[in-house]
């Protein structure tokens, strides 16, 4: 079996089962199967959606399937049948079939129309537990072709697949991706006999009119994400009319439905040119009859996911120009950026109007890039957040092209404004008034950029900081250095945030003991990342060591060069039992997390299973190893991992230095 984040690494639409977990779909009503596919031309053995109802499966299957979506899919064991076929053939896959299909819970095959039969042969083995069947399939052919309902015929065999729940197809053909999900034994939305009505009133194309209704149904029955590849079908004419005709049935009528939709390999241009198609309507449809949204400026209200994946957020005068009014329910947001080395000059950081109004049910937001500002922003205009991603693609996260100001102010809002917030990562290295030249100015003071006396008092008395500790004695960035990490001397959060579970923030660099009093704030987390700033010895004062001897209780000898830890803060963790799983480490690979006191420190931590240290260099990771050692020797009851991203590291710095002498040559010109 392979891990299901291998496989999702592969398939960047995401893995719904049944319904989206955001927002469930209506159980109340549980028309059968055989009553949903009638309307598709009747039921009858021969039939190739001949197979079982919902009446077939015990209630509590029912209601975990209804329930659940995620659960069918995050964490269960998955076995790649084309994995294994790659490996071995057929021969293989019968013999990992024999030692693995008692604990299966998804079946994964990847697959070309081309290919031999090798995939309804790894069907046809028994399958006990599986609950998920997940094909992928690379085809010419736009139409659900026999292969594709054979497929659904074996997932419908109880006698194969006896717990079977979800027959997920994900088809590939000419640019597009369309994600088809056959729920087996759920509920289906009561609104697919209006939807399907609404066909009789599209206007007819020139072709087979029979292959077009069968190209209609199918997708009015089953589709549930689609994705454009918007360069490629946007290379021919044929392509670009394809492709403006099928958006314009996704986002302003209610036939189809869709959940979610990805626009992919995008330009701003290419964004114009959907809603112009969409206004000039050139099919001549009528939108009022064909939706239930009345506001003539809201697109698809079914949508709850929608991605951009831009090469550029901006082109000459073109910029995104799709805001809240045209997806009024929306809950997940993701805006990707991969940026054009031919257009430079153009503001890499304009996100348009895409916040220039509130989004009300929005809830997960990525974004590729974060400044002050548009922290600012985000506070007002998305009051329903509690999934946040600053994620850039790993090469931009220091990139200096993304310039405007971003600061622990920023990062500080971002982490308290929203009591209901889950989730917060932000992977993007901080920008203080990057400077041109090298010019030697005195820089910020750390103590400037704490959040105010109030919290700084707060702080010093829940963790004792010392007036002259060297732990509050930062080295300070230089103002021409390439965006990074930033010391902080406090990062309070005030009142306490009850439902955060995972804070990302690899680049804001705390000491120790601030991380561990951050975390009685934060009673609930169960994720920390973070880069831990430790005092330097050499710089140390005499009279620390009997202050250190205290708070640890351990023998002087270590003491010296552990992380400060303040006995009432540890002492709170403790009786709160604390439940951390996991913590990432950044730029902490040194020999002073080689003492007992660390470990007994993080021993009060019941549910830790994993430190993870990210090692940047092959030192980093030959200390790292000397850390898992000592660890492992003296009674850690956690794991420790090393993360080596030493070629990452040295990737992300190599290209952000390219881009800047790529600029210079560009403005030379």
């Amino acid at each position: 079996m392979v891990s299901l984040s291998a496989r999702l690494k592969r398939n960047s639409l995401p893995p719904l089962s049944l319904q989206t977990p955001l927002s469930p779909r209506p159980t109340s009503s549980r028309p059968s199967y055989h009553a949903r596919l009638a309307a598709s031309g009747g039921m009858s053995p021969g039939n190739p959606y001949y197979g079982r109802t919902a009446s077939e499966v015990s209630p509590e299957a029912d209601e975990t399937a209804s329930g659940g979506g995620e659960a069918l899919w995050h964490g269960t064991p998955v076995f790649d049948a084309s994995y294994w076929h790659s490996k071995g053939g057929m021969d293989l896959v019968r013999e990992k079939h024999s030692e693995m299909h008692a604990s299966v819970e998804a079946l994964t095959i990847l697959c070309s129309s081309g290919d031999s039969n090798w995939h309804l042969e790894s069907m046809a083995l028994f399958w006990p537990r599986v609950q998920v069947v997940d094909i992928e399939y690379n085809t010419r052919e736009v139409q659900p072709d026999t292969l594709a309902l054979q497929w659904l015929c074996t997932a419908q065999d109880c006698a194969l697949f006896p717990q079977a729940q979800l027959y997920r197809l994900t088809a590939r053909w000419a640019g597009c991706t369309e994600v088809f999900e056959h729920p087996l034994c759920s509920a289906f939305g009561s609104d697919l006999a209006t939807r399907l009505a609404l066909l009789d009133r599209l206007p007819p194309l020139a072709g087979d009119q029979e292959l077009e209704m069968r190209f209609y149904k199918y997708r009015v029955l089953f589709l549930t994400a689609v994705s454009f590849a918007m360069g490629a079908m946007a290379k021919t004419a044929a392509g670009s009319r394809a492709m403006e005709a099928y958006i314009t049935y996704l986002f302003k009528t209610d036939i189809f439905a869709p959940t979610s939709i990805e626009l992919t390999d995008a330009q701003p241009q290419h964004l114009q040119s959907v809603l112009a198609a969409i206004n000039a309507n050139t099919h001549n449809i009528s939108y009022d009859e064909m939706r239930a949204t009345t506001s003539t400026a809201a697109l698809q209200s079914s949508l709850r996911r929608i991605c951009f994946d831009m090469h550029n957020m901006a082109s000459g005068r073109d910029r995104i120009i799709f805001c809240a009014v045209h997806f009024p329910n929306l809950e997940s947001l993701i805006v990707r950026h991969s940026p054009d080395f031919r257009l430079l000059h153009d503001d890499t950081m304009n996100l348009g109007v895409l916040f220039s109004l509130r989004w009300p049910d929005l809830v997960e937001l990525q974004l590729p890039f974060i400044s002050d500002q548009y922290a600012k922003t985000l506070q007002s205009k998305c009051p329903a957040l509690r999934f946040l991603f600053v994620l850039p693609e790993s090469r931009y996260e220091r990139w200096t092209a993304y310039s405007q100001s971003f600061t622990t102010d920023g990062l500080h809002g971002l982490a308290t404004h929203w009591p209901m917030m889950r989730q917060l990562v932000v992977k993007y290295g901080f920008r203080h008034a990057l400077s041109t030249q090298n010019m030697d100015v005195a820089p910020m003071s750390p103590s400037r950029i704490s959040f105010g006396s109030a919290k700084r008092s707060t702080l010093s008395r829940r963790t004792s900081i010392l007036p002259m500790s060297p732990e509050s004695q930062f080295p300070t960035p230089k103002t021409d250095s390439l965006p990074g990490p930033w010391p902080c001397e406090s990062f309070v959060i005030h009142p306490k945030h009850r439902n955060l579970c995972v804070l990302r923030m690899p680049y804001l660099q705390l000491p120790f003991s601030v991380a561990l009093a951050m975390l009685v704030d934060v009673p609930q987390l169960l994720v920390l990342e973070f880069t831990p700033l430790l005092r330097d010895p050499a710089v140390s004062p005499q009279g620390l060591a009997s202050t250190l001897r205290r708070r640890v209780s351990i023998s002087p000898s270590p003491q010296l060069n552990a992380p400060f830890a303040d006995s009432n803060v540890v002492y709170q963790l403790d009786s709160a039992k604390h439940p951390l799983e996991s913590m990432v480490l950044h730029d902490a690979c040194t020999t002073r997390y080689i003492t007992t006191s660390w470990i007994q420190i993080m021993n009060t931590f019941l549910q830790l299973s994993a430190v993870s240290f990210v090692a940047t260099s092959q030192e980093d990771v030959t200390i790292g190893l000397r850390i898992k050692l000592f660890c492992s020797r003296n009674d850690a009851s956690f794991d420790v991992d090393i993360d080596d991203q030493s070629r990452a590291f040295q990737t992300r710095i190599d290209f952000t230095n390219s881009w800047g002498r790529a600029e210079g040559l560009a403005s030379a010109c």
